[in-house]
């Protein structure tokens, strides 16, 4: 692959991946705190405030991860903790 590619293609894919990335895990996250004891208004809300810093953290983690491979690897142990907690298995 030309450096030229490569140059491009890092970064638009790192974009995707924290993109991506950062929608499912706030999303999860903010149906996962549905699941706790308070009011459903008050969980809503603290589901949507705390969506910000996880959005920004993951998008951070993406462009710090010395590799695509282990920014995508590490997005995944969040992901499946979520999922587990979003599936009422872990409830």
């Amino acid at each position: 692959m030309p450096a030229i590619s490569r140059f491009y293609l890092e970064p638009l894919l790192r974009t995707l991946v924290a993109l991506l990335g950062g929608f499912l895990l706030t999303r999860w996250f903010s149906t996962a705190v549905l699941a706790l004891a308070w009011s459903p208004e008050q969980a809503v809300v603290t589901g949507m405030l705390l969506g910000f810093p996880i959005f920004a953290a993951v998008v951070v983690w993406v462009f710090v991860a010395a590799s695509l491979r282990n920014a995508c690897l590490g997005l995944v142990p969040p992901a499946l903790i979520l999922i587990y907690l979003n599936c009422g298995v872990g409830l």
